[in-house]
């Protein structure tokens, strides 16, 4: 079994976590990225996230000859930032595949967060304060957000009458977690693309909206709390990569073989 590893050296315990976890899995590290082609369905690629133009352009081949193309991106919800990444087949942020156990609510539970009840505040309210959270057009052909829609959401939203509404620009790299607890706390509602801060919000309790093709929390509206255990499912702490375990699940699994592309069902 090989992998093509593309996960960049920093932070280091980030990429010596997935290689250990794919050498203990059992898969030899290769070289060839954009040339090489896969043997089997156990023949990997693992990507950060997938970028349209040529890097989605050879994964998309890689896999319509029949091997997997892994996906790692940041934790959708975390107490320190980098410790949990999350990690799924084809896609990102619902637009893939992950296996969910029967301790998907252990996972959630282990993250330390409290699910609180929710802000009672109608969808017509137009004094309620909704925070649109901008994105950077990262991702895939279908999921990357189109350019300027933070303004453009803004304007609509505004255009329909409602009174406060604020454009929160992506924090970067640095204090993300930070920054997005403090926006959350003057919010009564969240619009996202498909932003990890739209999970917080619904731990929190505020209503989120998204508009991507798919989240990781779509559907939260029927069951809350078993939207955020999926979600805890699909990402894994960098000591539990290191040890192998997203691999074993996965392939256990068939890396999710027979599933329909794109559809986030995980």
């Amino acid at each position: 079994m090989r992998a093509l590893l593309m996960i960049r050296t920093q932070p280091e315990y980030r990429r010596q976590a997935f290689e250990a976890g794919l050498r203990r899995v059992g898969y030899t590290l290769t070289d060839g990225y954009g040339r090489a082609q896969p043997q089997s369905r156990d023949d990997l690629i693992v990507v950060w996230n997938v970028r349209r133009g040529t890097d989605e352009r050879y994964a998309r081949e890689w896999e319509s000859r029949g091997g997997t193309v892994v996906v790692a991106e940041n934790g959708y919800l975390q107490q320190v930032d980098k410790t949990y990444f999350s990690i799924s087949t084809h896609g990102h942020n619902g637009s893939g595949w992950f296996p969910v156990g029967n301790d998907a609510p252990a996972r959630f539970d282990r993250l330390g967060f409290e699910i609180k009840p929710m802000v009672d505040t109608p969808e017509t309210d137009l004094g309620a304060r909704i925070l649109v959270r901008d994105q950077r057009s990262i991702g895939s052909q279908l999921m990357h957000s189109p350019r300027g829609w933070g303004q453009a959401t803004v304007a609509k939203l505004k255009a329909r009458g409602f009174k406060h509404v604020t454009l929160m620009a992506h924090p970067g790299d640095k204090g993300k977690l930070e920054a997005d607890a403090a926006a959350l706390a003057r919010a009564d509602r969240v619009v996202i693309w498909s932003s990890a801060i739209g999970v917080r919000a619904l731990v929190d309790g505020i209503p989120v909206r998204h508009e991507a093709p798919h989240w990781i929390c779509a559907g939260w509206q029927a069951d809350r709390a078993r939207s955020l255990h999926r979600m805890a499912a699909g990402q894994y702490h960098h000591e539990e990569i290191a040890a192998g375990e997203p691999f074993a699940r996965m392939k256990a699994a068939g890396w999710g073989a027979g599933e329909a592309k794109e559809t986030g069902a995980c």
